[in-house]
């Protein structure tokens, strides 16, 4: 008689992963809450992608039918988040993405939600960081156990994860900077075959039972997405040159510089810049981000003119500025630098990036009036030329800079406005008669053709 082999496979008992972790305490969670387990640690990317293969999230309206609160995947910031990483361009990122992502994702292709392959540009920037990592994700694991270490100091402990059906794995927080990690040590596997990353995690523990909807997953990642509004961009603007400690790199850096030179040091907004959420500035002058981004695209013009180093820049952009407000006879003398007359539009933000964009415009008419940018009578010149321009916009009542309340009705103000500005402010720096009865599309029409016969007159030196 022979014995015929069981078909059935062997049951082999498979060996938990055990994760070492930190047990914080924390006084601010509910008491109803405390019993619920949470902890911090710092997981290999890898595993993290083999634990939780990210779905996407799929509206319904019966709740009990929602089971993940993960949202689709924007494959830019995948790309963005691992060139950051890298502190390289992403090259062929579509075919890096598939390469890298195709068996985790392309089964669910037809998901709502999936688009596989993703449809990106070749090519993705970096933004520059002598210490590119991140902050912690949050994840949310079912079928763990937490093991405390009897006796530790540092309230130390390890996160035992049976490799069974009862272990679930979800994002509350994070997903893009999982995946863009994964891509990101897997192109640096290219060079490096060892490379790997654990990324710092905070840990939750049977926040919502397996199978029920994520409700308290969802709430946490509201709190962090939608109540816990990111900083003004301001607020930070001014630490860029602090945390380089190096000289700029290119002309966004730059721009950094000189706004902050601006702010403190050079011209007449110094005492005036403001920094939301410090209490530093002038109310309704304009912010430090948004002077930055406003002198970004000039520094190409003048290092094109020879004005290469930092302190000249910064001195014929205080120049340009300090004509603009005696232009203006608007001028204010301020003892304490903390409050300007209410109906002041000459120092407001979307008058002084207008004016901004017309600094090529300034260079233009010094070159055309054989004035060095640096010299004593620039600032003359520019006051001349500034003052004709106000006038021929219809922008000046007497002497003086047409006051808020006219500058609204103007339509300055308000959806559109800053454009209509600007335009009219380059309509009028070139033109010999007054341009103020013409409409908008005139204005965007003469302005396109005087900026394009500035920038050719600066690059050919014809002005």
């Amino acid at each position: 008689m022979v014995k015929l082999k069981s078909k059935q496979p062997r049951l082999v008992d498979v060996p938990p992963d055990r994760i070492s972790v930190l047990l914080p305490e924390s006084p601010f969670i509910r008491e109803e809450l405390q019993g619920l387990n949470h902890c911090l640690a710092a997981i290999d990317v890898e595993k993290l992608m083999k634990w939780w293969p990210g779905t996407p999230h799929v509206p319904h309206r019966d709740p009990e039918k929602v089971r993940s609160i993960q949202r689709s995947l924007d494959w830019k910031r995948v790309a963005q988040i691992a060139a950051y990483l890298l502190q390289q361009e992403v090259l062929d990122a579509p075919n890096e993405i598939d390469r890298c992502f195709r068996k985790i994702y392309e089964p669910h292709k037809y998901d709502p939600g999936r688009q596989w392959p993703p449809r990106i540009s070749n090519v993705i920037q970096f933004e520059r960081s002598e210490y590119p990592t991140f902050s912690n994700v949050l994840v949310h694991v079912n079928g763990a156990k937490l093991s405390p270490i009897e006796g530790s100091e540092n309230r130390a402990g390890d996160l035992v994860l049976h490799s069974s059906k009862s272990l679930h794995v979800s994002v509350i927080d994070g997903q893009h900077r999982i995946n863009g990690a994964y891509l990101a040590v897997h192109i640096l596997r290219k060079s490096s075959k060892a490379a790997k990353w654990e990324i710092p995690c905070q840990i939750f523990l049977d926040l919502d039972k397996p199978g029920e909807p994520p409700r308290r997953q969802a709430q946490i990642f509201i709190d962090v997405n939608f109540y816990q509004k990111k900083v003004d961009r301001s607020l930070v603007a001014d630490l860029f040159p602090t945390a380089r400690g190096r000289d700029a790199l290119d002309d966004k850096e730059r721009a950094q510089d000189l706004g902050r030179k601006l702010m403190l040091e050079t011209g007449p907004l110094v005492g005036m810049v403001q920094i939301p959420g410090i209490k530093y500035g002038v109310k309704d002058v304009v912010t430090l981000a948004t002077l930055n981004a406003a002198i970004e695209p000039l520094i190409s013009v003048l290092q094109n003119q020879g004005l290469v180093d930092i302190e000249s820049q910064a001195t014929f952009l205080a120049t340009c500025l300090e004509a603009w407000l005696t232009a203006s006879g608007r001028r204010e003398e301020l003892a304490d630098a903390d409050r300007l007359d209410a109906n002041n539009v000459a120092y407001q933000g979307r008058v002084l990036v207008g004016f901004l964009t017309i600094v090529p415009a300034c260079v233009w008419y010094l070159q055309k009036e054989s004035t060095q940018l640096l010299s004593d009578n620039a600032s003359e010149k520019l006051n001349s030329f500034l003052k004709g321009t106000m006038k021929r916009a219809g922008l000046l009542t007497g002497d003086q800079f047409i006051d808020k309340g006219e500058f609204k009705e103007s339509g300055y103000l308000g959806s559109g406005g800053a454009a209509r500005f600007r335009d009219l402010l380059w309509t009028s720096a070139l033109s010999r008669s007054s341009v103020s009865h013409q409409d908008e599309e005139y204005f965007a029409r003469l302005s396109t053709l005087h900026r394009q016969r500035v920038e050719q007159d600066l690059a050919s030196g014809n002005s």
